[in-house]
């Protein structure tokens, strides 16, 4: 694509992260105990929809995907900045220095691994530099996001869960007693 193009595009992400920051902090901040299911997982379920929807794209894209790409790419700012409400919410105060490293940490080591990822899988099909990239390279090369995804959205179900019982908003699931067989 031309530089204007693609200037328009990063452009674009800035203001959609722009405009969709408020309306996710405000959601967020309305709805303390529901974050994961009203943000944190739509946002991963759009991210994902929109970046299949472009790898399996026959050709090139056309513009209009690239932009709900890349709308849906600028969701991941704000809602990443979730995690952050997550850790003041359900944390103890003497607790929270440390508790937001890890938050912080936790989202740049996952966008390093799927930058790390997507560069192996270029190198391994021979796409390591400008002049051998090609369009079925970096389709391949995304793909390699997935396990990432589905990681991150299985630990958000799960580790909702446990917090939401740690801190006393769902009660622990208890097991049923094993029915005994009984005698013809």
């Amino acid at each position: 694509m031309s530089t204007a193009t693609a200037s328009l595009l990063l452009t674009m992400y800035v203001v959609f992260g722009i405009l969709v920051g408020p309306v996710i902090g405000a959601i967020s901040s309305r709805h303390p105990t529901r974050r994961s299911r009203l943000l944190v997982l739509p946002v991963i379920a759009v991210q994902v929809a929109a970046w299949i929807a472009v790898i399996a794209w026959p050709e090139v894209p056309p513009l209009w995907l690239l932009f709900v790409l890349v709308f849906a790419m600028s969701t991941g700012g704000p809602g990443s900045m979730v995690g952050f409400d997550h850790t003041r919410t359900f944390n103890p105060s003497h607790r929270l220095s440390t508790a937001t490293g890890i938050t912080n940490v936790g989202g740049f080591l996952a966008a390093l691994l799927a930058i790390l990822l997507i560069g192996i899988a270029m190198d391994a099909q021979g796409a390591g530099t400008p002049d051998t990239y090609t369009l079925d390279a970096f389709r391949f090369a995304f793909l390699t996001q997935v396990p990432l995804w589905v990681l991150g959205a299985a630990f958000v179900v799960i580790e909702r869960r446990n917090t939401r019982i740690h801190v006393g908003l769902d009660e622990p699931r208890t097991r049923r007693p094993r029915r005994r067989a009984r005698p013809d």
